[in-house]
């Protein structure tokens, strides 16, 4: 009979598999601990986080846990709030102070009064909550007490006010805004502007019955051809000087310098413009102002003749009036204001 030597497990395997399983487990703990339950306190700390966030300037937690409109803010939107809190030293300390109230008073951080409201996500783990902080609108009401007033918001035009004693409401979220009220008296153009903070509702009221030295006779005035220039971009995301350089420009350059189109073909259609080519290269560029014919007139006023032409109806000025836009607006190629299906474009050729 063969002799067979009996296997028995070394007692120093033993100590490594002993090693091992506690190393495991370990390792097992540290994770719970680093990627589960330290965030879930953490989160359920809303108060601290914020405040550290807001002092260090940490844009990820505003664009990860501050929603306006059941959003998450836009990283733009993150750094625009978090600079006027930082910016106005009294309000970032109510504010602080608000997010630390709200989270030891839970029925008072539902409530709609302030600048926020904390809402729990339900996501809470190991007996913490989770929470989002909810930017509260407040609401801007606009009076005039001329017809046609345009009001632009930051460069960006929210409303028109069509009677003397009128309105138009918006919403924003809690910060500070730049209002203007735009509007045509006689054939002379009047602005206001105001410095609104949006801390609660607020009402603006333009008194734009024209002092001498507010009206504009007979002449461009640059503010006209910034809101020009303003409303370009607000519409197409680039500035004019960059759209008009691609005039003559091959396909490659046009991806190059604004990427691709959102539609190809015999028209290439961008936001708030369409680019046509000719033998390969940029002919023309319709961009549309997103303004109705009644909307020009306020910012440009009555036109000295309206002509049928194949794009459509073409709004001619006083040469000297067009000649101060668009030197001051440093543009070179053809330029026509067109009427289409009552609206206005701008028409690069």
């Amino acid at each position: 009979m063969a002799y067979v030597r009996s296997k028995k497990p070394s007692r120093r395997r033993n100590i490594y598999l002993g090693l091992l399983v506690m190393l495991g487990v370990g390792l097992a703990v540290g994770a719970f601990y680093r990627w589960g339950y330290q965030p879930a306190a953490a989160n359920d700390k809303i108060h601290v986080r914020f405040k550290e966030a807001l002092l260090n300037e940490d844009v990820s937690f505003f664009q990860e846990n501050v929603e306006y409109e059941s959003e998450p803010l836009t990283r733009a939107e993150a750094l625009r709030f978090m600079g006027w809190l930082n910016g106005e030293k009294t309000i970032r300390g109510e504010a602080i102070s608000e997010v630390a109230r709200d989270r030891s008073d839970r029925m008072q951080g539902m409530e709609t009064d302030g600048l926020f409201r904390l809402v729990d996500t339900g996501a809470g783990r190991f007996g913490f909550s989770d929470y989002r902080i909810e930017l509260l609108p407040k609401t801007l009401v606009v009076t005039s007490d001329v017809p046609l007033t345009n009001v632009w918001v930051d460069g960006a035009r929210v409303g028109r006010i069509d009677e003397a004693g009128g309105d138009v409401t918006f919403e924003r979220m809690p910060g500070r805004y730049d209002v203007k009220g735009v509007a045509v008296i006689d054939g002379s153009t009047v602005t206001e502007s105001e410095a609104v903070t949006l801390v609660e509702d607020e009402d603006l009221a333009f008194g734009l019955v024209p002092e001498q030295d507010e009206t504009v006779a007979g002449q461009f005035d640059l503010e006209r051809a910034e809101l020009i220039e303003i409303e370009v971009e607000a519409q197409t995301g680039h500035s004019i000087e960059t759209i008009e350089a691609l005039m003559n420009e091959r396909e490659q350059t046009v991806i190059a310098e604004i990427g691709e189109p959102l539609e190809r073909g015999d028209v290439w259609r961008y936001d708030g413009m369409e680019i046509r080519f000719v033998d390969g290269r940029v002919d023309r560029i319709d961009i549309d102002l997103q303004k109705r014919p009644d909307d020009l007139v306020a910012l440009l006023g009555e036109p000295n003749e309206k002509v049928e032409t194949d794009l459509g109806v073409e709004w001619r000025y006083d040469r000297t009036l067009l000649e101060s836009i668009f030197t001051f607006l440093r543009l070179e190629s053809e330029k026509r204001f067109i009427e289409r299906e009552e609206a206005i474009f701008l028409i690069l050729t």
